[in-house]
């Protein structure tokens, strides 16, 4: 990457305003939702938790989107994973390409280890190390660093498993368990969960294989210490990330009914079988950074190309590995092949595996079969030089013969199966040739080099050249697929908005799966600034937030294709009064409207809304709802009430409130984490902050705690005594305090461990 580039998809940024006017020539790029995350997702909540570590503030809660929102419980802040201090001690839009070399290096190393461990030379885990670190997964996410800071712990999570079931010895498994915690702590649940599974299985049946020597009792005892260890150890160092998860998980906007209809929809979102034409040309369905995908969903979720001549040692050691690693993970790329494409087979995993139901698909299983194909990668290449190099008898034949069964499939996709397509998009006809075209040659020249191994003069050569040949094949597949900008574009300072002391909404038009939408100021990008948004993106927000924007919308606040976003698509029927009741005083927008104020026009407009109200005020009465659906029907009926409030809950009294008095009460922002709010003389009343209602958050005036109250569905209210002055309120979780305090206990106890070894080897000597 050349210098003053991020390895930051900054081309899709400033598409839009305000920072196309920003950059002198706007580059040619093609809308992929999938890699926007990278820029709209990634980078604000990584910039957000740099700023707020410098000042000395740990950010369990984010005021910038949604009206405030929980941060460090939703797993992908990764707030929590030591490998991300690069975040924090860098330049943010430059740590992003430290954090993915960096987990390349591991996670090739890990593989190499791995392979060694299970008896492959050391070609054939160099090989292997490096088809892992350059796969086709790896590149297509790449711009998401919390699917490669989880999975790239597999094989090291894997190698200790091994060593701690061959060994007997604890110190293995808890070597496990901490790497399976640094997964989890990578931030991709979804991933990690697939890590967990392989991981489980393979210590099940590692555990009772008899390759191991041991009686089956002893056998039994290593499984069950090793996956109780392992497990243990796993969910003490990543408690502090895991319980404020499963808390925020209760409350979040995600919702999960399970039943047929909802196993169909999960079903839907598989592999199709055409699609497995991508295993012999990377792009058999075009390329997204080309305009020219065909294919189903993102080229992301159903990328599983290994490289057609890895697939091919892979396929051959395959079906003639005689070791137990070979037959597993020829079983495991066999299964989760099964799995991902949407057959019977995800019936059980999904009725009865927690989390898989709520995945929202099949495919990402390939991450399994890709590893899969990798290590079984690595055992065929080593099993064929080494034979061919010690002159053994080894028939060519079955190798060379799987490479033309493969290139026949690719030559059959390109005469037959591209037709159908080149309707929908012409470049796939084009990409699909040329493909064809490098396939043959990298066969014939793989083809050569086994060759060159034969005679003991050529034979470093042919090892060499068959190396390059696996690296080079992936390095082609990944051209394009990643995004590397100026950092100069990343979020410029120079676009911020003039949102004055309230919130702001950035206005989306439209927000399409297939092309640009038409937005100023997309989700989140107001967290970069430090501007309250009233809207927002993640996969976990308040399901409350939901229901309020809902309110404002007057319908569903998402896209139909991305229930994670919530959107202002502006429109008269607007809910006016609740967008000022959220205090939003800003609003951008790529259209003109007609019933806000104006106050500038330029590449987009920007209007004032005249009647947002305080972020805090306080009322002289209040409405009291049962339950929280009670509630949001009363609020879509009644709107927002003079002077009182709307409150979820059984009735609270409150003191009496001097109506002489100003209502509007002074906020002062403590940290990320605290909020005060100074009350008008007199006290009594109803306070109401603007500000999101969610677990965790305390209240208190001097030395007494104070109920906090549901206000209008979404908002915080208290009944503050009459002589307070000031009331604070404060973001305190039990659950990452309890979660703090196992992960400490635990790093306690394993350093002890550690001692107590130490020393007794010291006494030994």
């Amino acid at each position: 990457m050349r210098p003053g580039q991020a390895l930051l998809p900054a081309d899709l940024l400033v598409q839009f305003e305000p920072w196309r006017s920003q950059v002198s020539v706007a580059p040619r790029a093609h809308w992929d939702p999938l890699v926007w995350d990278g820029i709209a997702q990634y980078y604000p909540w990584r910039a957000f938790a740099a700023d707020s570590l410098r000042t000395g503030h740990l950010p369990l809660w984010n005021p910038y989107q949604f009206c405030g929102t929980p941060f460090l419980a939703n797993g992908q802040s990764a707030l929590l994973y030591p490998p991300n201090v690069l975040f924090w001690a860098l330049p943010v839009a430059r740590a992003f390409a430290w954090s993915a070399w960096l987990h390349l290096l591991l996670t090739g190393w890990f593989m190499y280890l791995l392979l060694r461990r299970i008896g492959v030379g050391r070609f054939g885990a160099l090989a292997g190390g490096v088809v892992w670190q350059a796969n086709s997964f790896f590149v297509a996410w790449i711009h998401l660093p919390t699917v490669l800071c989880t999975a790239s712990w597999l094989p090291l999570v894997l190698l200790c498993c091994e060593r701690a079931l061959v060994t007997g010895r604890t110190r293995h498994a808890v070597a496990a368990g901490m790497a399976l915690g640094l997964s989890y702590l990578g931030g991709h649940p979804h991933i990690f969960l697939y890590v967990g599974l392989l991981t489980a299985v393979y210590i099940v049946l590692r555990g009772l294989s008899r390759g191991l020597g041991f009686p089956l009792g002893r056998r039994l005892a290593g499984l069950v210490r090793t996956g109780v260890v392992a497990g243990t150890t796993a969910a003490g160092l990543s408690a502090a990330q895991l319980l404020p998860t499963l808390e925020l998980l209760r409350v979040a906007h995600r919702t999960f009914v399970p039943g047929p209809d909802s196993y169909a929809a999960f079903l839907s979102h598989a592999m199709p079988a055409a699609q497995l034409f991508g295993l012999a040309l990377p792009h058999a369905f075009g390329h997204p950074a080309l305009g020219a995908y065909a294919g189903r969903d993102n080229f992301a979720e159903l990328t599983a190309y290994v490289g057609i001549v890895a697939l091919a040692l892979a396929v051959w050691a395959a079906f003639s590995s005689r070791t137990w690693h070979g037959r597993f993970f020829a079983g495991a790329l066999v299964l989760a092949g099964l799995v991902a494409l949407g057959t019977q087979v995800n019936w059980p995993m999904y009725h009865w595996i927690p989390g898989v139901a709520r995945g929202g698909g099949p495919a990402r299983i390939l991450l399994l079969a890709v590893f899969s194909l990798r290590v079984l990668a690595g055992v065929g290449a080593d099993a064929v030089v080494h034979r061919l190099a010690l002159g053994r008898r080894l028939s060519l034949g079955p190798i060379i013969g799987v490479l033309a069964v493969l290139l026949g499939a690719a030559w059959f996709w390109w005469w037959r199966g591209i037709p159908v397509l080149v309707e929908v998009k012409s470049g796939v006809s084009v990409l699909a040739r040329v493909e064809v075209v490098r396939a043959a040659i990298l066969v014939s020249a793989a083809a050569a080099c086994l060759l060159l191994v034969r005679h003991q003069s050529f034979r470093r050569i042919g090892q060499v050249g068959l190396l390059a040949i696996l690296a080079v094949d992936l390095v082609l597949a990944a051209q394009q697929h990643i995004h590397t900008a100026p950092v100069e574009w990343v979020y410029p300072s120079s676009a911020a908005a003039d949102s004055g002391t309230g919130r702001i909404i950035g206005n989306a038009h439209d927000w399409p799966i297939d092309r640009f939408p038409r937005a100023v100021l997309p989700p989140n990008a107001a967290t970069v600034y430090r501007m309250r948004d009233a809207f927002g993106y993640d996969s976990l927000y308040l399901a409350r937030y939901r229901d309020f924007a809902a309110a404002i919308q007057h319908g569903d606040p998402s896209p139909p294709l991305n229930g994670n976003l919530l959107l202002a698509r502006l429109a008269p029927t607007y809910g006016l009064d609740m967008m000022s009741l959220a205090g939003v005083e800003t609003v951008l927008s790529p259209v003109p409207l007609k019933w806000l104020r104006m106050k500038r026009v330029g590449a987009f407009y920007t209007y004032r809304n005249p009647y947002a109200m305080p972020r805090a005020w306080v009322a002289q009465s209040a409405a009291f709802m049962p339950t929280h659906r009670e509630a949001v029907v009363a609020l879509a009926q009644l709107g927002v009430l003079d002077d009182c409030l709307l409150i979820t809950g059984p009735d609270e009294p409150a003191e009496e409130f001097r109506p002489e008095r100003a209502p509007t009460a002074e906020v002062v922002d403590l940290s990320p984490n605290a909020v005060a709010v100074r009350l008008p003389e007199g006290g009594g009343g109803y306070l109401f902050l603007a500000d999101s209602y969610a677990p965790g958050w305390r209240a208190y005036a001097g030395e007494r705690e104070l109920s906090i109250r549901a206000a209008y569905v979404a908002f915080r209210a208290v009944a503050p005594p009459r002589d307070a002055r000031t009331v604070i309120f404060r973001y305190e979780p039990a659950s990452f305090r309890v979660g703090l305090f196992i992960a400490l206990v635990t790093l306690a106890s394993m350093a002890a461990a550690g001692a107590h070894l130490l020393v007794r080897r010291s006494e030994a000597r």
